[in-house]
């Protein structure tokens, strides 16, 4: 696979691939080098091709590894056939093993997710077991990579696994296959906004995304959410073909060379380029490709980002093929973003900060709304945040998922730059709903009250204006207890205990210290709730 400029700078041939916080080129050797021995051709292409000079202490060393490690590079790297090839793989999200994503916990592996179709699945394991053991090995105090080598293995093979679920303890035997996960998912959120997950830039990466892309555009999306959190990369090739549904054909990559020479590559042309409004979610393990990608789209204005500022990988690495069938990895050149602007170790900051990743898509989902009528604002909010309106749909903020996401918002924009809707337009956001965010969300304020300090037992006793019938008793919908902090609404049962009066009981202990709501829906006004 030819890649632009690049394959003019070398007589081999090569692909070129970007690895998890590494871009790559591929070369394979081709007796170009006249070398005695694999570490002469090693030495070779460090004194030649590291993107800077190199001491006699590196060139001396009497490995291959231990003139790796003198270059105090971490994205520099000596690779075995095999190595390699799980390198190349972890790209394109393919792997050997029995379809699990696992987190190290305490007494073992934790199963966070189950691949769909993958042997675990078939053989029975669940989202939430702990594997405890694999083929006898105990699997406790292992890091994920550790761990995982127990797991993964040839295809065909299978592993014994000792699994904990509720207390108990089952014997697993599950044959390993060769599984493969897209590395493009998309759907479309809250009716109107198209999502887009890119988790690697693997070699059909960018075929994945036009397809995913045609899909979302005939469901008419308002808008699109590109998500790059935890993507470490992938095809240089693929980014900026990718980069082209948004930026078109223009300089999308500045690289250069050792000898401080540059050169601007173009992305790629996509005919169109995405006309509505786009947010990119970003994290601190966003990096190569994924910068690439997210620099272009920022620096010709595309795209509003929210998360936390990248990883700052903005330097290139070429895997050179040595005879003896190993590999190595050595940084060659530098990158910037198509203006010029540094990414190594700087990273490509958010329009809006959230660290927590847990929350920023919830973030970019209220971001994403858009009231249609064109007098009438009510039932949202506005906020102009670094320049950029955004209209907030008030009844999806209610809801428990995007309740503490509406809160981050309303608590991290400038109060100046916060819209009330009415009916008659947009009106400045009064100061005492700020220290109350719940008014923001409910208009019938007067009839929401807040019960503060509870202790975990809380019955609430709410008296009305007159008595009620029993058919108002029947119906748990016309009323609710929130967690004025998580939005979560609270489970109950209704007892009456006089003619104008009833007892909200929790079913559920509630968090002691915290506040709760309780709000009554309908014609039933009530005096006082305690």
């Amino acid at each position: 696979m030819k890649e632009g400029g690049y394959v003019k700078k070398f007589r081999f041939g090569f692909r070129c691939i970007l690895a998890i916080f590494v871009v790559v080129f591929i070369v394979t050797f081709q007796n170009s080098v006249q070398a005695d021995s694999v570490i002469d051709e090693a030495r070779y292409y460090i004194e030649n091709y590291y993107v800077e000079p190199v001491s006699d202490n590196v060139l001396n060393a009497a490995t291959i590894q231990e003139m790796i490690k003198q270059l105090n590079d971490p994205y520099s790297e000596y690779f075995s056939k095999q190595e390699q090839q799980d390198f190349v793989d972890s790209i394109d999200n393919k792997m050997c093993g029995i379809g699990v994503y696992i987190q190290v916990v305490k007494d073992g592996v934790l199963v966070n997710n189950v691949i769909s179709l993958s042997p675990a699945e078939k053989a029975g394991i669940k989202s939430g077991d702990i594997i405890l053991s694999a083929d006898g090995k105990s699997l406790v105090g292992l890091d994920s990579t550790e761990a995982s080598s127990y797991i993964k293995g040839s295809e065909g093979t299978s592993v014994k696994l000792v699994i904990k679920r509720n207390d108990k303890e089952f014997d697993f035997t599950v044959e390993r296959k060769e599984i493969s996960v897209p590395t493009v998912t998309g759907k479309v959120l809250n009716g109107h906004t198209a999502y887009i997950d890119i988790t690697s830039f693997g070699e059909d990466t960018s075929k994945l995304f036009t397809e995913e892309l045609q899909n979302l555009r005939m469901q008419n999306p308002d808008s699109y959410i590109i998500d790059l959190r935890n993507n470490g990369g992938g095809y240089m090739s693929t980014a900026l073909d990718i980069a082209g549904n948004f930026v078109g054909k223009q300089p999308a990559i500045t690289v250069e060379d050792r000898s401080g020479s540059r050169v601007r590559y173009l992305a790629s042309d996509k005919g169109s380029i995405i006309d509505k409004p786009v947010i990119f979610l970003t994290n601190k393990n966003t990096a190569s490709a994924s910068e690439i990608l997210s620099a272009a789209v920022k620096d010709y204005k595309k795209a509003f980002f929210v998360g936390s500022t990248t990883y700052g990988k903005g330097v290139a690495q070429q895997i050179f093929g040595l005879t003896d069938g190993s590999y190595l990895k050595l940084t060659v050149e530098k990158f910037f973003s198509p203006m010029g602007n540094t990414i190594q170790k700087v990273g490509i900051s958010p329009d809006f900060k959230v660290d927590d990743d847990n929350l920023s898509l919830k973030v970019a989902e209220l971001l994403s709304g858009k009231c249609v009528k064109t007098y009438d604002k009510s039932g949202y909010i506005k906020a102009n945040i670094n320049g950029t309106d955004f209209e907030i749909n008030l009844n999806t903020a209610k809801d428990d998922s995007h309740w503490t996401a509406f809160k981050y918002i309303i608590e991290n924009v400038d109060k100046s730059k916060i819209y009330i809707g009415t009916d008659k337009g947009w009106i400045k956001a009064p100061e005492e709903y700020f220290n109350n965010v719940y008014q923001f969300l409910y208009s019938d304020y007067k009839i929401l009250t807040a019960s503060n300090n509870n202790e975990k037992n809380k019955v609430f006793t709410v008296t009305f204006n007159k008595n009620l019938d029993s058919d108002s008793l029947k119906d748990n919908s016309k009323f609710e207890i929130i967690d004025a902090n998580t939005g979560e609404r609270v489970a109950f049962d209704i007892k009456k205990i006089a003619g104008n009066k009833i007892n909200l009981v929790p079913k559920n202990n509630l968090q002691s210290g915290e506040t709760y709501l309780v709000r009554i829906f309908g014609t039933l006004r009530p005096f006082s709730v305690k």
